[in-house]
């Protein structure tokens, strides 16, 4: 743990990784030893500095691009090809070019889009796992493999209807009514869960079941 401890310090002053010292043969690393390397850097930490260097540049700029496409509200793709810095940002939101406002409806468009598919798949994930959970349920009493085929032959339609109902309802309902579909669905399979669970402790423990003498 203190060799650990002394090559992590070491790499962070020589701007390197631990992993870069341990593979150029690194056990130890005094303090004696990190000085000479300092003073006197191998060709193997140049070009380890160098890539390092490059990699964060690349980094910066990625992060600013991202930045300034945030801003005009256009995609990273037009910040790129038309070259756009940081500094162009103000001068073209105060007076908006048409090639401009169409990039921003179009990234508008993508961004609904977007979360349209998101909610899409989130509702078609909650709605077929309600029909697996009684497809299973199902299959647990089934005594013999035809009963799990004929049980199998029914549902399985059934998995597809869902995933037609979610794309319906996705495009035909408000985001906020189909969020709502979502949560009746969550609360109504955690209800059944609650249920199952408490059937089973009751035959577990020989309670008799609520409605039954």
């Amino acid at each position: 743990m203190t060799r650990l401890g002394e090559l992590k310090r070491a790499a962070q002053q020589l701007g390197v990784t631990s992993t870069m010292l341990r593979e150029q043969g690194w056990s130890t690393a005094s303090p004696a030893r990190v000085k000479a390397v300092k003073e006197n850097p191998p060709e193997w930490l140049i070009k380890a500095r160098e890539r390092r260097r490059v990699t964060r540049a690349r980094q910066r700029q990625l992060r600013a691009t991202k930045t300034t496409a945030a801003r005009l509200g256009v995609q990273v793709r037009v910040v790129k090809e038309r070259g756009i810095g940081p500094g162009d940002v103000k001068v073209l939101l105060a007076d908006p070019p048409e090639w401009l406002t169409t990039e921003q409806q179009r990234r508008q468009a993508q961004i609904e889009r977007e979360a349209k598919d998101a909610l899409c798949r989130e509702l078609t994930d909650t709605l077929v796992t309600s029909v697996h959970e009684v497809w299973f349920q199902e299959l647990k009493t089934a005594a013999t493999d035809a009963e799990v085929e004929e049980a199998d032959a029914r549902w399985v339609p059934e998995v597809d209807r869902a995933r037609r109902e979610a794309r319906d309802l996705v495009g035909e309902l408000t985001p906020d009514r189909v969020r709502a579909r979502i949560d009746r669905e969550r609360s109504a399979a955690s209800r059944a869960s609650v249920y199952r669970a408490t059937r089973l402790v009751q035959r577990a423990s020989g309670t008799p079941e609520a409605g039954r003498g």
